[in-house]
């Protein structure tokens, strides 16, 4: 470090200028150009996942939809009188059979059958010595082998079964009769999920798990990259893609009449290409904004410097009594005021080498400080408001939002060069520096609170801002338990009979008794503190300024107090 601060001291004005210019103005284009490839990856995988999760939900509420449709279809039927009464019977004889095929089976059935294209046929096993009949009606004891039929003599309610290969049946049981029924309808598997097949031109994977778990369709389009993962398991307990998860964007969801499991998966690999392609666009116009900065920077600082060195060169020659002056300019900056003084100062030394001298110099160093209050604002708004339409125009609030508070800021910060304001200015002047603040440090809180009335009082420039970011840098920062515990920071404007009273608290660190004895004297480290207290008491007198309350682990209270002078 000793060396770095050597070799810079080293430096020629010019390139000191040229590292500074250059440093500043590197620093905000690469910061906003990180920022933009965050926020744009962020912005884009945000919208991936917001069309996942639609098209899931949209696909989902489709076979709900079916679902519910099949489920009201097999209820009508289980609860049908006169199917009940047909079946809760035994015959006598084959004409009476006969008659119930007829009047009941044949004409109910298949008109339901007809009307649903996606149903392969409906069947009632039936316990009663109905005979077989036509594909609508059979024994019992077809089904009794069956996996799913003791679930079924349990069932109060339909429930779906799969049957291998790619066969769906939905059952339910003919309640209240005295001998047992059953109700099968054999579904079309394809039509079932035909859906979930064009989800999307490609690239993705879909699995759906019925309520107990068990894999009932999957269906994958994707690239040969992919085509050695597992897709998914037989039983939903084991996680598809566990090992590649990050890999791909994925949607679940469970929110449909039966209760089953639809599971999504597409790869990030689009959505990468996308975001690398704008990040080469993003890195080219940060690697031009560098290269136009460099030349910049370099013109600039010679324009700046070349002057500069030749008023240097006729300096020492007045030190060696010649008073030739060999630099003219015709400018209107501050370098062509300087030369300008510069060569009267010459003209009259003789007669002004005292008194007249020292007048000039401190006119001058006048002047420049009143050119740069006039010119260094306007720069700073211009470009602020250049950095507002820019992000609103990239669609980038939060930029936005940084630069109308740093215009709020330096506003009320430079107040035109005056060395008072309102309390409401004032009080503008913190609230946008708190919002810079908790942008760059949102871990911790600040609450502000003021009484209204105070608003139109006058107050001295820049005097609570110090008091805030001290309780920042030293208090909240400098706290242990932040982890556990976030930094808080309070701001209060009370008004009292004759005075006015802000107070500035914060639960950091805290401050031990010789640092509290010390902070607005010349024995502190600091000035920001002290140098604020001295000015109050320079315009309003010594029973005014900065009082200090600390318990070291606890925290510190820093109280201003002012008196009401008000604007007119």
């Amino acid at each position: 470090m000793q060396r770095i601060k050597q070799w810079y001291h080293n430096l020629k004005l010019y390139k000191k200028i040229l590292l500074l210019s250059f440093t500043v103005s590197l620093i905000p284009i690469l910061i906003l150009g990180f920022f933009s490839i965050l926020q744009s990856r962020k912005l884009l995988i945000s919208r991936e996942e917001t069309y996942l999760h639609n098209i899931l939900e949209q696909a989902n509420s489709t076979l709900d939809h079916f679902l519910t449709l099949h489920n009201d279809i097999i209820s009508s039927l289980a609860w049908d009188t006169s199917i009940r009464n047909s079946v809760d019977r035994m015959y006598e004889n084959n004409y009476e059979m006969f008659l119930t095929n007829r009047e009941i089976f044949d004409s109910k059935l298949p008109v339901v059958q007809a009307m649903h294209k996606e149903i392969d046929g409906i069947t009632l096993y039936t316990g009663t010595n109905l005979y077989p009949h036509n594909g609508t009606l059979d024994s019992l004891d077809k089904i009794t082998s069956e996996p799913w039929y003791q679930e079924a003599l349990s069932a109060t309610k339909p429930f779906y079964a799969y049957k291998e290969p790619n066969k769906m049946l939905l059952i339910s049981p003919v309640s209240d009769t005295y001998y047992t029924n059953i109700f099968v309808i054999r579904l079309s598997y394809e039509s079932m999920f035909r859906d979930y097949t064009s989800l999307f031109e490609d690239d993705y994977a879909v699995g759906i798990y019925d309520q107990k778990g068990k894999l009932l369709f999957q269906h994958a389009q994707l690239d040969e990259v992919y085509s050695s993962f597992l897709l998914f398991s037989d039983t939903l307990s084991e996680i598809p893609f566990e090992e590649n998860r990050h890999a791909f964007f994925s949607e679940s969801t469970s929110d449909n009449v039966c209760g089953w499991t639809i599971l999504m998966y597409r790869p990030q690999k689009e959505l990468t290409n996308s975001a690398d392609s704008f990040i080469w666009v993003i890195l080219a116009i940060i690697a031009a904004c560098i290269a136009a900065t460099s030349y910049i920077s370099t013109r600039l600082s010679r324009q700046i410097v070349n002057p500069l060195e030749h008023l240097a060169r006729d300096l020492n020659q007045f030190q060696a009594d010649n008073l030739t002056v060999t630099i003219q300019s015709d400018n209107n900056d501050e370098i062509s005021h300087l030369i300008r003084a510069f060569n009267r100062m010459a003209h009259r030394l003789e007669e002004t080498i005292n008194e007249l001298y020292v007048n000039r110099l401190a006119k001058q160093e006048y002047r420049l400080q009143m050119l740069q209050s006039q010119i260094n604002p306007h720069f700073l708004y211009n470009c602020l408001s250049m950095i507002n339409a820019k992000a609103l125009r990239c669609e980038q609030p939060e930029i936005s939002r940084i630069a109308l508070l740093l215009s709020t800021f330096y506003r009320t910060t430079l107040n035109k060069g005056h060395s008072n304001t309102t309390v409401q200015e004032e009080w503008q002047n913190i609230t946008a520096y708190i919002a810079l603040e908790k942008i760059l440090h949102p871990a911790f809180q600040i609450d502000c609170h003021i009484d209204e009335r105070l608003f139109p009082y006058r107050i001295i420039n820049l005097i609570i801002q110090p008091l805030v970011e001290n309780a920042i840098l030293h208090g909240i920062s400098g706290k242990e338990n932040i982890d556990t515990e976030p930094g808080k920071i309070t701001i209060d404007g009370t008004m009292g009979p004759d005075c006015m009273y802000f107070t500035v608290s914060d639960n950091g660190c805290g401050m031990d008794e010789k640092t509290l004895a010390t902070i607005t004297s010349t024995e502190t480290k600091g000035y920001g503190i002290r140098n604020v207290d001295q000015r109050i008491k320079l315009y309003f007198g010594d029973i005014y300024g900065i009082t200090y309350e600390s318990t070291p682990g606890e925290g510190t209270t820093a109280t201003i107090t002012l008196p009401l002078i008000s604007e007119t």
